[in-house]
C-alpha cells in the first residue's frame, strides 16, 4: 500500500512559490495508449483534490506527473509560475504514498519513520517530536521499537504513511493509501487525515477510485473517465449537480435509476416497454426523447394500492444496510431501486406501489449525456 518517496529541499529542490499547481491542456501518452489527454486542471493553494475514477481513468497517472515519475507527452505542468514537466522527483518538495508497501527491514519503527528527517540533518529533538505527533495520530504509539517483519500488514500500512507524513511536504500525494486498511480504520484515517490537512494547510492531491472516500475526505473532487475530468467540483456539487448521465451514474452509494423517457406535450412513458406512464412537471422536456436519473432515496413507496402512485410492482431483493434498507424492483427486464428508513419494511414478494421525487431528478440528453438542468 505505502511506498514513501520523497525530495531532500536542503539539496535544492523547487518550492512551490504560491502552493497553486496548473496542468495546462496536459497529455501522457504510452505508445499507443493515451492514459491522460488535455488535461486542464487547477489545484487550489492548500486544499485537499481527490482524483476519483474506475481503473485506468488515468488518475494514477496523473499524480505520477505530479510527483515527476511520468513527464507529460505534450502540455505543461506548473507549480506557481514554475514549468516542471523535466525537474526530477528529488528536486520537488513533496511526499508520495503509493498502494505498494516499501519499508527498511533492518530498521525499527522508529527509525523507519525519522528516516528522511535524519537524511534532512534535523536534530534528534526535532525527530522524536515529529515521530510523536504523527505515531499517536495513526496509533501505532506501540510499535516504535518493533521490527518490520514483526508488524502485520495493516501496522505496516500505518508506519508507511506515518513515514510520509512526518516530512510535512509542500505537497502530499497518496495513491489510494487506505484501501487494504479493515472499515473501521479507514473511516479512522479518513477523519484523521482531514483534521492533519485542516491543521498544516499542505497541499494534497489523493487518488481513490472509492466514491464513498472522495466524498468524505474532499474539498474538491476531480471525476476521471477514460483519460480526462468529466466534473470538477466540490463533494456536494458533484453529488447534486452531474454534469452528465455518467458521473451521475459513478457518483453515489447505490447505483441511481436511470429512465427512458419521451414526451410528446403530456405524458412521458417510463420504461420502455413496460407500458408504464406518468405525468412529469412543466420543467421537465415538453417533446422528444430524453434520460431521467432518479437516485434511489429519492423514490418512495408505499403499499400496493395506496397513496397516489400509478407504479405497482413486487418487491424484488431486500437489502438490511443499518439505519436504511435498499430494495430492488422488477418490472420485466427493468430493475428500480428504492432506499428507505428501517422503519418501512416490505417482505420480497409485497406489492408496493412506486413514486418518484422528480425535484430531486436529473435530467440528461438522450444523445449525448450531458445534463440538461
Amino acid at each position: 500500500m505505502a511506498t514513501m518517496t520523497t525530495a531532500n529541499p536542503a539539496a535544492g529542490s523547487t518550492q512551490n512559490t504560491d502552493g497553486a499547481i496548473r496542468f495546462d491542456n496536459v497529455g501522457k501518452r504510452f505508445e499507443q495508449f493515451e492514459a491522460v489527454r488535455d488535461l486542464n486542471l487547477d489545484i487550489r493553494d492548500g486544499e485537499l483534490l481527490v482524483l476519483l475514477g474506475p481503473s485506468g481513468c488515468g488518475k494514477t497517472t496523473t499524480l505520477n506527473m505530479l510527483a515527476g515519475l511520468e513527464q507529460p507527452t505534450s502540455g505543461t505542468l506548473y507549480f506557481g509560475d514554475r514549468a516542471m514537466n523535466n525537474v526530477p522527483p528529488e528536486e520537488r518538495d513533496i511526499a508520495m504514498v503509493f498502494q505498494s508497501i516499501a519499508l527498511y527491514p533492518h530498521l525499527n519503527v522508529r527509525e523507519n519513520i525519522g528516516f528522511a528527517l535524519k537524511t534532512r540533518r534535523a536534530t534528534r529533538e526535532q525527530i522524536n517530536e515529529r515521530i510523536n505527533d504523527v505515531v499517536h495520530i495513526l496509533d501505532i504509539a506501540q510499535l516504535l521499537d518493533r521490527r518490520i517483519h514483526q508488524l502485520s500488514g495493516g501496522q505496516r500500512q500505518r508506519v508507511a504513511i506515518a513515514k510520509a507524513l512526518v516530512r510535512r511536504p509542500g505537497l502530499f500525494l497518496l495513491d489510494e493509501p487506505f484501501s487494504s486498511l479493515d472499515a473501521s480504520l479507514r473511516r479512522q484515517m479518513r477523519s484523521e487525515l482531514a483534521r492533519i490537512h485542516r491543521e498544516v494547510e499542505t497541499t494534497m492531491v489523493f487518488v481513490t477510485h472509492d466514491q464513498e472516500e472522495a466524498m468524505a475526505i474532499a474539498d474538491r473532487i476531480a471525476v476521471m473517465n477514460k483519460g480526462q475530468i468529466e466534473h470538477l467540483g466540490t463533494p456536494l456539487e458533484v453529488y447534486n449537480h452531474p454534469r452528465n448521465l455518467w458521473v451521475a451514474q459513478f457518483i453515489g452509494s447505490h447505483p441511481i435509476n436511470v429512465i427512458e423517457a419521451h414526451r410528446d406535450g403530456s405524458a412521458a412513458a417510463l420504461l420502455a416497454g413496460s407500458g408504464w406512464s406518468k405525468s412529469f412537471p412543466e420543467n421537465f422536456p415538453a417533446h422528444g426523447d430524453f434520460m431521467v436519473g432518479v437516485r434511489p432515496e429519492h423514490v418512495t413507496l408505499t403499499p400496493g394500492g395506496q397513496g397516489d402512485g400509478t407504479l405497482t410492482t413486487e418487491i424484488y431483493t431486500r437489502q438490511i444496510l443499518g439505519t436504511d434498507i435498499l430494495y430492488e424492483l422488477k418490472t420485466g427486464d427493468h430493475i428500480l431501486r428504492a432506499v428507505t428508513p428501517t422503519s418501512q419494511v416490505y417482505e420480497v414478494g409485497q406489492p408496493v406501489a412506486i413514486g418518484f421525487n422528480w425535484g430531486d431528478a436529473f435530467l440528461f440528453d438522450k444523445e449525448t449525456g450531458a445534463a440538461l438542468k
